[in-house]
C-alpha cells in the first residue's frame, strides 16, 4: 500500500504532465498556422504586384499605341477588350458626403471643389495619352487666353473619365455633359462669371460627387459579395471542408486545453487521495 501510494503521481505532477503534453502541441499548431498565414499573405502580395505591373503595361501599350485624336471615352465600352476593361476599372476614388461637398463649395466660393475634382485626374486610370495630370489640370487654368479653351476641355475630360467608370460597371452616366458645358459657358462670360459660375459649378460638384460615391459603393458591394464566407459543407472537386467562420479561435483552443488539463489534474488528485486514504468498509 505504501509503495503504491509513493508510485502514484501527485496532482502537481499530473498538472505538469498535462501542461507538457498540451501546450507545446498547441503552440506548434499555432506557429504552423501563423507561418501558413504569412505564406498566403506573401503570395497575395506577389500576385498583387504582378497584377499591378500587368495593368500598367496594358494601359501604357494602349495609350502609346493610339493617336491623340481618338477618344475612347466617347466611343463606349463595347470597343474595349476584356483586359482593357479590367485595367481601366481600377481607380483610387474615395467617397465623400455630398452635403459636405456642397457646403465646402459655398463657403470657399468653389476653391475646394476646384482643387478636389482636379485632383481626381491622378485617381483615375489613363485611357488616352492626353489625359492631364493634376498639376497640368490646375496650372493651365491660369494661362492667359488659353484658359478659355482649357476650362471646356478639362471640365469635359474629367466628366468623361468619371462617366467611363460608371459605364464599365454597367451604370448610366453620373455627370451630364450638358451641365458641364453650361458651367463652362457661365465661367467665361465677363461679369456674369462672378455670379453664375460658382452656382453652376455647384451643381456640377454635386453631380460629380454623387457619381463618385456610386462608383465606390458599387465596388465595395461587389467586393463583399466576392469574399463572402464559404458555407459549411461546401466542396471543391468533391472534397468537403468546414466553413472558415466555424473554426475555433486560437485563444478559445488554448482556454479549452487549459480547462481539460485542470480537469485531468483534479481527477488525478482525487484518485491519489483515494489511494492514500481508502474508505473503511
Amino acid at each position: 500500500m505504501g509503495a503504491s501510494s509513493l508510485a502514484r503521481p501527485s496532482a502537481s505532477a499530473c498538472w505538469a504532465r498535462a501542461r507538457r503534453y498540451t501546450c507545446p502541441v498547441f503552440r506548434s499548431d499555432r506557429d504552423a498556422l501563423a507561418g501558413k498565414l504569412d505564406d498566403v499573405q506573401a503570395e497575395n502580395e506577389r500576385l498583387r504586384r504582378q497584377n499591378e505591373a500587368m495593368r500598367h503595361a496594358l494601359l501604357a501599350q494602349r495609350v502609346g499605341g493610339q493617336p491623340v485624336a481618338s477618344n475612347s471615352y466617347r466611343g463606349g465600352v463595347a470597343a474595349l477588350g476584356a483586359g482593357e476593361r479590367v485595367a481601366l476599372a481600377r481607380h483610387q476614388l474615395e467617397a465623400f458626403p455630398v452635403w459636405a461637398t456642397a457646403l465646402l463649395h459655398v463657403v470657399t466660393f468653389g476653391i475646394v471643389s476646384f482643387v478636389r475634382f482636379n485632383a481626381m485626374h491622378a485617381q483615375l486610370p489613363r485611357a488616352e495619352r492626353d489625359d492631364p495630370s493634376v498639376g497640368k489640370a490646375i496650372v493651365l487654368h491660369f494661362a492667359p487666353y488659353f484658359n478659355y479653351y482649357w476650362i471646356f476641355w478639362n471640365g469635359l475630360r474629367l466628366c468623361d473619365r468619371v462617366n467611363l467608370q460608371c459605364r464599365l460597371r454597367g451604370m448610366p452616366d453620373g455627370v451630364p455633359r450638358g451641365l458641364v458645358i453650361a458651367a463652362c459657358v457661365a465661367s467665361v462670360i465677363p461679369y456674369l462669371q462672378l455670379f453664375t459660375g460658382p452656382i453652376t459649378w455647384l451643381f456640377v460638384a454635386i453631380a460629380m460627387q454623387r457619381a463618385v460615391n456610386r462608383i465606390v459603393e458599387f465596388d465595395a458591394r461587389t467586393t463583399s459579395e466576392r469574399v463572402e464566407p464559404v458555407a459549411a459543407g461546401a466542396g471543391v472537386f468533391g472534397l468537403r471542408f468546414p466553413a472558415v467562420q466555424a473554426l475555433p479561435l486560437p485563444d478559445d483552443v488554448a482556454a479549452q486545453a487549459e480547462a481539460e488539463a485542470e480537469a485531468a489534474a483534479v481527477v488525478a488528485g482525487e484518485l491519489g487521495r483515494g489511494q492514500r486514504y481508502p474508505r473503511d468498509r
